[in-house]
């Protein structure tokens, strides 16, 4: 009797304690960030809550989204499958409209006994898979202003041209409010209520957080922005298109042009805008960044820290004037370059690698590190070897993606195409899209010396001594656009 009693209960412990050490994740993702970030080389970012996550983990100094655009970015992301014309395609793009039976992220966690949060922007459309969180609360409100010169500015708009359903409000503000004034600050504040209710509970957990502050508008406590003067804004030096450049490459930055109070709808922005979009953006950083920090903090402070891998992502980069562009929306470095920096117990810390990884890497990393299984048709390759060797060779290429731009980059060239579709179709939308299956026609190209022109000033595709690898990249990059138009067979 004693003999079985004591068995029991060393089963009831064993059961416990594995339950204790299942793996959590806290997926931090934030929008429009490109890497402008101390621990990534800028050195005027007031970055110290991500600088020291870096230390903690690894940073990876060569990642790239596989769309630059929030809908289809993230979608992607949470479902490890790359875009294509016709899936995952632009803003609003869903994971249960373009790939409804998929098993995403939290649907795989959630399948295998985690509690599931989706707090903030995750999706682009808060409403996509809700049901596969346990808990769900979106904070998205992109007006959120709190100066009340803004909200005069924008009533002021609204007045007078109430059939425009556009936001025109001002680009950025400051006002003299706490943290938590803003939908940063509240969602802070909510996912670390989660944090304690999960430790309460005992429940491992898949907890998604995302923050906006760094999209547009770029809004946050003036705090903030008296943390930066003039001195601190660094301006593009490429104030041009490249050299070269085909005329479809150009970009409009119209989610900045028709959205926004005192953007000119043609040219260039004026000089002081130019300078107060840069402040308020690396303002919006560090107001994020210190949001951040006291998530961190809190996860720490509940003692479930050496228990979570962290993993912090952004959906794409921002242009900031380079070569006359704002916003992201193209192949171009600063839209497809991200921040991607993994903590994980037991893995290396305080270590960058300069390997290539894409977003589409995530998902099997992930469920590697949890010790779940992918589903086999996802296109991501697991990079958990880099977290415990960084300096390990991984990819040989990375491809991305913009409506009719297509990207395939190593580290000597970034070649891009520009595509036609002779046949399209209509999407519940309105947008024409590529019919899968039929012809596409490449009308222009751009090849960038990435050894020596990594700002991507001169296309030299049409130098006559590069005809041969322009002819090889453009084989790739067919190679990695066919395999995206396959069909995704989903039991």
């Amino acid at each position: 009797m004693k003999f079985r009693i004591l068995y029991i209960f060393l089963i009831i412990s064993f059961t416990s304690f594995s339950q204790q050490k299942k793996q959590n994740i806290l997926f931090i993702g934030v929008d429009d960030l490109r890497p402008l970030i101390n621990s990534y080389g800028h050195k005027q970012m007031k970055t110290p809550n991500i600088d020291k996550l870096a230390s903690e983990g690894v940073q990876f100094n060569q990642a790239y989204t596989n769309v630059a655009v929030c809908g289809a970015s993230r979608a992607s992301i949470l479902t490890g499958v790359r875009g294509n014309n016709s899936r995952f395609y632009r803003y609003y793009s869903r994971v249960d409209e373009d790939l409804p039976k998929s098993v995403t992220l939290a649907k795989l966690f959630r399948k295998n006994g985690y509690k599931t949060a989706s707090l903030g922007k995750i999706y682009h459309n808060s409403r996509d898979n809700i049901d596969e969180w346990d808990i769900h609360k979106s904070f998205q409100n992109f007006t959120g202003y709190q100066n009340p010169k803004s909200l005069k500015s924008l009533k002021d708009r609204n007045e007078r041209h109430p059939s425009n359903g556009k936001l025109k409000g001002p680009a950025f503000e400051y006002a003299n409010v706490s943290d938590d004034a803003y939908n940063d600050g509240k969602l802070t504040d909510y996912a670390i209520k989660t944090l304690s209710d999960f430790k309460k509970s005992g429940d491992p957990f898949f907890l998604a957080v995302g923050y906006i502050s760094t999209h547009l508008p770029f809004i946050q406590p003036q705090k903030y922005g008296d943390m930066y003067n003039d001195n601190d804004i660094v301006y593009s030096k490429l104030r041009d298109i490249p050299i070269n450049a085909p005329s479809r490459a150009k970009h409009q930055w119209s989610e900045l042009r028709n959205a926004y109070l005192d953007i000119p709808q043609n040219g260039p922005v004026s000089a002081q805008m130019e300078k107060d979009l840069i402040k308020s953006y690396y303002a919006s950083v560090s107001y994020m960044d210190a949001m951040l920090g006291k998530l961190i903090n809190a996860l720490d402070d509940f003692g479930l820290r050496e228990n979570t891998t962290i993993v912090f992502w952004s959906d794409h980069g921002f242009f900031l004037g380079e070569h006359g562009f704002w916003c992201k929306h193209h192949t171009f470095q600063e839209a497809i370059h991200v921040p991607l920096i993994v903590s994980s117990p037991g893995m290396k810390s305080n270590v960058q690698s300069d390997a290539l990884v894409e977003y589409v890497d995530i998902y099997p990393t992930i469920s590697e590190l949890a010790g779940l299984d992918p589903p086999d048709y996802i296109h991501g390759k697991s990079f958990v070897p880099l977290l415990k060797n960084p300096n390990l060779d991984f990819k040989e290429q990375i491809y991305s993606r913009y409506q009719f731009r297509e990207v395939v980059q190593d580290k000597e060239y970034s070649y891009h195409e520009i595509l036609y579709y002779p046949e399209t179709q209509k999407n519940k939308y309105g947008a024409k899209t590529h019919i899968p299956g039929t012809k596409i026609v490449v009308t222009q190209k751009m090849l960038f010396d990435m050894t020596n022109d990594k700002n991507q000033s001169i296309n030299i595709s049409d130098y006559p001594e590069n005809k041969n690898i322009v002819e090889k990249y453009s084989r790739k990059l067919k190679n990695m656009r066919d395999f995206s138009e396959n069909k995704i067979y989903i039991e």
